[in-house]
């Protein structure tokens, strides 16, 4: 639309739309007045016509402007993703899935004080590494409002051990996990800040993290059996 105003300002610009009047006739940049046999002459005036092709110029470059900024900055309804082309990027490469909102995503994690109730997920990343399901997802803190990043992995079977095994660790988790919660299906790393990188493979060391303590768990599991 703004390069549409902006074409439309140039040919007004180039011809100019000022004219002569009722009892005029134009010749070339001049008007000859009829009818009175006078044969007055004058100059076309066409600065009209030129200020009118500045202003149609004008707001062409504005809403072009303005278009662009939208198109590639602006908000598009859902500002939490902004930010997130590492989630998008892995999404596409690995064929995994990416969602911009997923209000059903902590539905099953009310009881998460960290999580809150009723709250949606964010830059949502579905995937599976070492054949383990996994989201990533950004969420707001119930105190703060302010974003956060939190990563879930899930078991392939849920077990009431895995959460007796695991808060019998010390300490169960190391550097880059944060805060680490279990549950019988899924073990999840709760983190400080929103995470925002350019790089893609970073936004799954929390996951590598996560999967190498469920895995570890199956090997002690599987050797005291």
């Amino acid at each position: 639309m703004g390069l549409v105003i902006l074409a439309l300002g140039v040919v007004l610009l180039m011809n100019g739309t000022a004219g002569c009047a009722a009892t005029e006739t134009r010749v070339g940049n001049q008007c000859f007045t009829v009818g009175d046999g006078s044969g007055l002459a004058r100059p076309l005036d066409q600065q009209g016509g030129r200020m009118t092709g500045l202003l149609v110029i004008a707001i062409g470059g504005v809403v072009g402007v303005a278009g662009g900024w939208l198109t590639f900055f602006g908000d598009r309804s859902v500002t939490p993703a902004t930010g997130v082309g590492d989630r998008i990027e892995l999404a596409r490469r690995e064929g995994w899935r990416f969602l911009d909102v997923d209000p059903d995503l902590l539905a099953d994690w009310s009881d998460t004080p960290d999580f809150g109730e009723d709250q949606p997920a964010y830059a949502v990343l579905r995937g599976v590494h070492d054949d383990l399901e996994f989201v990533v997802f950004d969420y707001r803190k119930p105190d703060t409002g302010e974003l956060a990043t939190a990563w879930i992995v899930y078991l392939p079977q849920p077990s009431r051990t895995f959460v007796k095994w695991a808060t019998s660790q010390d300490p169960l988790y190391r550097r880059p996990l944060n805060m680490v919660g279990v549950r019988s299906d899924a073990i999840v790393d709760i983190g400080r800040r929103v995470h925002r990188s350019v790089e893609p493979e970073s936004i799954l060391r929390q996951v590598r993290a996560l999967a190498e303590i469920i895995r570890r768990f199956e090997s002690q599991a599987a050797a005291g059996s």
